[in-house]
């Protein structure tokens, strides 16, 4: 079963070690998705979570391993990811919904059920070269293994703490506080898979 308490003060543990290490590899990340339109999403991703499901298990910093990843199925998986995210906030937009509250609740449950499909999928397929199909099958399995109730509310913490950024009105602030929550939660995302698949990966 997922220990949400343990992800939290391993993944604050792990980030207090290399935040700026950690910082700049989401940096570098997200830059080569937007500057490629989201093509290369897919392999930056399974990049930074094989940077950090390694240094989760094993404590070491390899951050060169970012690069590399840059395979049809990455690439075919981050399209998708994108798109479903795009799909998320086009739901939400007030042109889409005229209704605000109904607009906010649509996109907060896209929100949700893209976490859901996603939440282990890009670690899956940095441990173990999974076309994004299978990887999401395995990461269900996985959520269900650890108990959803626990994913759900691990979800529901992990997307508050990022809305806090937007709490400052000055926005060099606001951006260095999004940028650590963001980094904060992908290591909690990491963390959280290493709890469940702790020593090796799934057989093929």
């Amino acid at each position: 079963m997922l220990s949400i308490g343990q992800v939290l003060t391993r993944s604050f543990r792990l980030l207090a070690q290399h935040p700026i290490g950690i910082v700049w590899l989401l940096i570098q990340a997200l830059l080569v998705s937007i500057f490629t339109l989201g093509i290369m999403a897919g392999p930056m991703q399974v990049g930074v979570y094989t940077v950090l499901v390694h240094y989760a298990r094993t404590g070491a910093w390899n951050p060169e391993a970012l690069w590399g990843n840059t395979t049809r199925h990455n690439i075919v998986a981050g399209i998708v990811f994108v798109a479903s995210a795009l799909a998320a906030f086009v739901a939400g937009l007030p042109v889409a919904v005229p209704d605000p509250l109904l607009a906010s609740l649509l996109s907060y449950l896209g929100l949700v059920a893209i976490n859901l499909l996603w939440f282990y999928t890009f670690q899956i397929m940095a441990d173990d070269d999974q076309t994004w199909p299978r990887a999401i099958r395995k990461g269900w399995d996985l959520m269900q293994q650890g108990g959803l109730g626990s994913h759900l509310l691990l979800i529901a913490i992990l997307e508050l703490l990022i809305l806090v950024s937007t709490l400052s009105t000055w926005i060099p602030f606001q951006v260095v506080v999004y940028l650590l929550l963001l980094g904060f939660s992908t290591v909690a995302r990491a963390v959280a898979y290493v709890q469940l698949v702790p020593r090796r990966a799934f057989e093929p």
